[in-house]
């Protein structure tokens, strides 16, 4: 018996050993990567956001000051620049070329990364509300900006709507005939190609097919019709 029960010690033992030193069976699956960031067009200044938001600590209006009414932020120029560069890193490459400029009044040519196309209404002003990394992606986080939000017209509108925001054509498309009305209410070739119905004589002056409760599907033959590209 007792060389029995040591037989049975050894046995469990060497079993004990190879599952201990045999590979695990599912091995954990390596952590997902990141998402990639597409690539950032090479811009006359190497501005480096990061830096100047984590550690300058400075706010995205320091250097994209409001114009006019607000609606449009401006670009920076060299004279926004040396306002801090004046004695800041006077010795970088790239520091000195917009001292430079500034000196000979000669603008940044900024290779734009976001663009509203010339038919859309948008302003600055009115998105106040929002954050920049909304439309504009992490910015404080980045070395350089990139195409990495879509502003496409989908986006806009919903966005819009799950705001609660007006979310009709003329939100953004100020397209007015001289009586003062978007085209689309009384030219019938063009509601006929959109197949809309024409909005009846006692129609209000914003036709029902018009509000965003009922735009969306006529909004995409809307973006058809005029060849609209991405925002």
């Amino acid at each position: 018996m007792n060389k029995f029960l040591l037989m049975l010690a050894v046995l469990f033992a060497s079993t004990a050993a190879m599952h201990a030193q045999a590979p695990a069976a599912n091995p954990p699956a390596p952590a997902a990567s990141s998402a990639s960031i597409p690539p950032a067009p090479t811009q006359p200044i190497a501005f480096n956001h990061k830096q100047h938001m984590q550690t300058a600590k400075m706010s995205c209006n320091d250097c994209h000051e409001p114009r006019g009414n607000g609606s449009t932020l401006a670009m920076p120029q060299p004279a926004t620049c040396m306002r801090c560069h004046n004695t800041i890193a006077t010795d970088n490459p790239d520091i000195k070329r917009v001292a430079e400029a500034a000196k000979n009044e000669d603008p940044i040519q900024w290779v734009r990364v976001y663009r509203v196309p010339s038919f859309v209404t948008f302003s600055h002003k009115t998105h106040s509300a929002a954050t920049c990394e909304q439309c504009h992606g992490p910015v404080a986080e980045r070395t350089a900006i990139a195409l990495e939000k879509d502003t496409s017209m989908g986006t806009c509108i919903a966005c819009h709507q799950s705001k609660g925001a007006p979310s009709t054509c003329d939100t953004c498309h100020a397209i007015m005939t001289k009586n003062g009305r978007p085209p689309f209410d009384t030219d019938a070739t063009v509601l006929a190609r959109l197949h809309i119905e024409p909005a009846g004589k006692s129609a209000p002056t914003e036709p029902a097919w018009h509000r965003s409760a009922r735009a969306t599907p006529r909004l995409s033959a809307l973006a058809g019709f005029l060849y609209a590209p991405a925002l």
